[in-house]
């Protein structure tokens, strides 16, 4: 077998699916209990207490103003960045999509140096001095024209840094509740992957979903999400209700596209892994939904 064919041979190999977590840092053990919430618990989670299966977690970072995060940061670079990397986990933050088309300019429209600028901004800001792998952009809203043309010049110049065109192993992540749509079908070609909350859906619903992005990116780059019961949630997304054999977050880790197999799957507040819609009390988990999802995916 020739060089080239052994290449092309292992790049159409369908690799293992990976499971993603969203980690909700106002729960964290470092932080108070009250960052974001009005609830009397401690906070008894830390980021390494993720199972060692989980491949990607994103720092999911929301707090009150005038809460003092300052642990959580330092803790974050310290040990959490560096034990979840020699496991082999990485770390990316979330972002809102509003940081990425909010793009600092003098003129009518910000010129390729001014995205260059703020591309290295954002870099320098939420990645850089944690460690970081990478950044996912959460997009959920409705945007204008003009907003759009920015947020497709930032993700072009955060391009050379991150994702697969810039080839250093940083990734860029595009999470949304939408099916595919205008800024997604112009900036898929910079993304690692596509993360879709189907929080609640049914698992017919993903095929009809995973039909609007099939002409913009491949089966392994698709990766649906479910989500656990936050407290004081009135979203009964009820994904994880038992028994696991006919939860829908199961029904996720066994689907794949027609056309492939999927990128893996993610779920939303891991440190809610197995509470029940209701229960608002803040306790240490076990992870064994998310372990069971990732032998699932790993052993349908």
């Amino acid at each position: 077998m020739t060089e080239q064919a052994t290449a092309q041979t292992v790049a159409e190999t369908p690799s293992e699916p990976i499971m993603m977590a969203y980690y909700r840092t106002w729960r964290d053990v470092t932080m108070p209990h009250d960052a974001n919430s009005n609830l009397p618990d401690e906070n008894v989670t830390a980021m390494t207490d993720i199972p060692e299966g989980v491949d990607i977690v994103s720092v999911f970072h929301y707090v009150n103003p005038g809460t003092d995060q300052q642990k959580f940061w330092d803790t974050l670079k310290n040990t959490y960045v560096p034990t979840l990397h020699a496991r082999g986990t990485r770390v990316i933050r979330t972002i809102d999509i509003r940081e990425i088309w909010n793009v600092p300019h003098a003129g009518a429209k910000p010129t390729t140096a001014e995205y260059d600028a703020y591309a290295q901004q954002l870099i320098d800001t939420y990645l850089t001095p944690w460690n970081l792998d990478g950044l996912d952009i959460d997009m959920e809203s409705t945007l204008s024209a003009s907003q759009e043309e920015m947020a497709v010049g930032t993700f072009k110049a955060l391009s050379s840094k991150l994702g697969p065109v810039s080839n250093t192993g940083k990734l860029l992540i595009y999470d949304t509740n939408k099916d595919n749509h205008s800024l997604f079908k112009k900036v898929a070609p910079y993304c690692d992957y596509l993360f879709v909350q189907a929080y609640g859906r049914s698992v017919a619903s993903l095929d009809r979903t995973w039909d609007t992005y099939k002409t913009s990116i491949t089966t392994q780059q698709f990766l649906p999400g479910v989500s656990f019961p936050e407290e004081q949630d009135h979203n009964r997304w009820n994904d994880t209700i038992d028994p696991y054999e006919t939860s829908r977050a199961h029904a996720y880790a066994t689907w794949n596209p027609k056309d492939g197999q999927k990128g893996g799957m993610f779920v939303y507040a891991i440190d809610r892994d197995g509470k029940q819609f209701g229960d608002d009390t803040i306790t240490k988990t076990d992870f064994s939904w998310t372990k069971r999802l990732i032998n699932t995916m790993k052993n349908p």
